[in-house]
């Protein structure tokens, strides 16, 4: 059995206990779609895999905690723009958890102490809100994400009270953030590229006049 330090991620669906008593089952499965379709590509835009769905809750794991937390957030912000144009009973809310810890690896899914505290935390997420445990917090780029610190809770199972954090801000300006980021970084590779490309001219230069030199002294 494998073992490896990830950062897992639930993404749960908020009432859907309560719409499966009242919404048809042909809509309830469009509903569905519609969920999976707008998270997926986002945990797989940022790095993640989807390990397993179990109900209407996805648990993917990612290789940095800051991934998955950006990840939590364009997830919140997505759908927050999905809300803005859909019926009350179209819409969509989530509660997204998230803990970083060493986990188990077996037949494609992952197993431990750090899979069960993201999902014990997710079942005391708000909707609508990005939470994550102080695993997280000491492994993530506090940054590029403001976080507020909720206080310390006990869950069922673990032997140590967990520190609990959530994403503090306003999602669409972190991601702006983000983008800004990204493009400075892209930025300042081009100019590394092009300094490193203009060294390499000139010392091409600098070799072929060199040789040019000797051999007019050898004429």
């Amino acid at each position: 059995m494998e073992t490896k330090n990830l950062t897992i991620v639930f993404i749960d669906l908020a009432g859907f206990t309560t719409r499966t008593s009242h919404i048809p089952r042909d809509k309830l499965i469009e509903l569905i779609d519609r969920y999976e379709g707008l998270v997926v590509p986002t945990i797989q835009e940022f790095n993640g895999a989807v390990i397993k769905k179990i109900g209407d809750a996805f648990m993917a794991v990612f290789e940095s905690p800051t991934d998955a937390i950006l990840c939590g957030v364009k997830v919140q912000q997505t759908l927050f723009e999905y809300n803005k144009n859909a019926k009350p009973v179209d819409q969509i809310r989530v509660r997204i958890a998230i803990n970083t810890g060493e986990v188990n690896i077996k037949d494609n899914d992952v197993y431990g102490e750090a899979v069960n505290i993201a999902s014990r935390l997710e079942k005391v997420s708000r909707p609508n809100d990005v939470y994550f445990t102080d695993a997280v917090y000491l492994s993530m780029s506090k940054a590029e994400i403001p976080s507020i610190f909720i206080g310390k809770k006990q869950f069922k199972g673990i032997p140590r009270k967990i520190g609990v954090y959530k994403v503090l801000g306003e999602y669409n300006k972190i991601l702006l953030a983000r983008k800004r980021k990204k493009k400075q970084s892209e930025k300042r590779r081009r100019r590394f590229r092009l300094i490193m490309f203009a060294i390499f001219v000139l010392l091409l230069i600098l070799i072929l006049l060199y040789f040019y030199q000797n051999y007019l002294q050898l004429l």
